[in-house]
């Protein structure tokens, strides 16, 4: 049987159209009555009403309704309701005075006293617009929402109920026990209890203040992550990130990216591009390219190493120190240094350098098994240099002023090297000028102690003790041995000549 094709496209629409209809027709349900005590039928201005009144009860599919009484509109499938208002739909249900049903759309708009219940969250507010097709309420004139202890405000609010989560926009508030929240917008969801802000957000505790742009909060777990423009105020510390999560049960906080902690009381600064904090003791450890800024009386230390440490003593003795670790580098304008292990304790002021350390004072370079460096008042007071103590001063092109010893003390004056005490087993190399400044030969001395006086950042005088063994031998006769104290290593090459030497920030 031959068919024309405009006949198959009448069946086509045909069949689309049925298709149309009986969806339509399954859309718009009917709004049904399921109970009333008083029902009368009414006739206002050619629309035929239905006016329910007493423990009035109506249907439409699985979404139920009770009220005080009511006016049905068969012909717009609509419901206005007065009294005692509750929709139910799932395990939500929402209540309010006064209610219109629009069952086309399947849209309740709830006012007076209006709230929504789904589990343990309670959603506050005057008005309230309920898209029952989409499980969507929202308020757009200030709401409230609780659960347990938690407490939220905003001007607008959004509820999801499919998924459980509560959208919050402008003035959103967050009171609970433990903290304070304020954030321009703000996700919270009613199972997991997590809330996610954005936008500028503040969150107080009874310890501290915090600011970000984004980040969230897990209150079940006590887990939080904060991200954009991130700032933590403790008393007396300061710390900045873009990137910083916080295990509140354990007092563990974790920055993954640049960050800047500032000890206000102590006058430091640590950065770096990975830090953890501990809490208890208020524990600072950077990583990745770090950087601790010291400020003295005049000046600025700045010391770079693979890992940087801040914390006090114990959890009772409040003192801080510093702790840093392998390729450590020292800059400040009066003095240089490099090492592989240092602590310094605000206890005593003391920097402690182990593992082959070396101090540079303008152009004198010291180094021992161990250099201690005593400040006082911002400002480097008195320097140890113990076990195998070194001191290499440039005389000249390729001349070098040496003074050894088991131990050297050495004193400072407003930040300025001004004398060395040389003790146990004192040998020195000193080469002696004329009248023209023209090298004449050098002098090898051997004594119990020597005191090496300082003038203009150079060696000016040296002085021995004791009667020294001393040999004088001319330019001409010296060779490259007798210039030279044994274990004699000119490090110049490993100085920091600028803070930049020290740390560069990392792209």
């Amino acid at each position: 049987m031959n068919v024309s094709k405009t006949a198959v496209n009448l069946l086509v629409v045909f069949v689309c159209n049925t298709i149309s209809l009986t969806a339509l027709a399954q859309e718009k349900k009917e709004v049904e009555i399921i109970n009333a005590d008083f029902l009368k039928f009414q006739e206002i201005n050619g629309q035929k009403l239905t006016r329910l009144v007493g423990n009035v009860q109506l249907r439409q599919e699985e979404v139920f309704m009770w009220c005080d009484s009511a006016v049905l509109d068969k012909e717009t499938n609509s419901v206005d309701a007065w009294g005692n208002i509750a929709i139910q739909q799932d395990t939500t249900t929402a209540y309010s005075n006064v209610l219109h049903y629009d069952g086309n759309r399947k849209f309740a708009t709830l006012n007076g006293n209006a709230r929504i219940i789904s589990g343990k969250m309670k959603l506050y507010t005057n008005e309230l617009f309920y898209d029952v097709q989409n499980k969507t309420s929202y308020y757009l004139a200030k709401g409230k929402v609780i659960k347990d202890s938690t407490v939220i405000t905003s001007q607008k609010g959004y509820f999801y109920s499919a998924i459980n989560d509560v959208f919050f926009r402008d003035n959103v508030v967050i009171k609970d026990p433990n903290y304070d929240l304020i954030s321009d917008t703000l996700r919270y969801n009613t199972n997991s209890n997590v809330s996610t802000f954005y936008g500028n957000t503040e969150i107080f505790n009874k310890d501290s203040r915090i600011t970000c742009q984004t980040g969230w909060y897990d209150s079940n777990r006590d887990l939080c992550s904060f991200g954009k423009n991130t700032v933590v105020n403790n008393p007396s510390q300061i710390l900045k990130t873009d990137s910083l999560y916080y295990d509140r049960g354990k007092g563990i906080g974790i920055a993954y990216r640049f960050f800047q902690w500032i000890d206000t009381t102590n006058e430091t600064e640590l950065i770096g591009n990975y830090g953890e904090y501990e809490e208890s003791r208020q524990n600072m450890m950077a990583t990745k390219n770090p950087l601790l800024i010291y400020k003295m009386k005049e000046d600025s230390l700045f010391v770079s190493a693979d890992t940087l440490k801040s914390q006090t003593v114990s959890r009772t003795d409040t003192t801080r120190v510093f702790f840093a670790y392998h390729k450590v580098k020292m800059f400040m304008k009066d003095m240089q240094g490099t090492c592989d292990s240092l602590y310094y304790s605000f206890l005593d002021s003391t920097f402690r350098m182990y593992y082959s350390p070396v101090l540079w004072s303008a152009e004198t370079q010291m180094s021992a098994d161990t250099i201690l460096l005593t400040t006082k008042n911002g400002q480097a007071e008195k320097m140890n240099l113990y076990n195998s103590g070194f001191i290499i001063a440039p005389s000249g092109k390729k001349y070098y002023d040496q003074i050894k010893g088991i131990n050297i003390v050495g004193y400072f004056k407003d930040n300025t090297l001004t004398r060395m005490d040389v003790m146990g087993n004192a040998e020195s190399i000193y080469f002696g000028k004329d009248e023209k400044e023209k090298f004449i030969g050098n002098n090898k001395a051997l004594s119990a102690a020597i005191t090496m006086y300082f003038k203009d950042k150079k060696i000016d005088k040296i002085v021995f003790i004791e009667k020294p063994e001393a040999v004088f031998t001319p330019m001409k006769m010296l060779t490259e041995e007798q210039m030279r104290l044994t274990d004699f290593v000119w490090r110049i090459d490993q100085k920091p000549k600028k803070r930049e030497d020290v740390w560069l920030p990392k792209p």
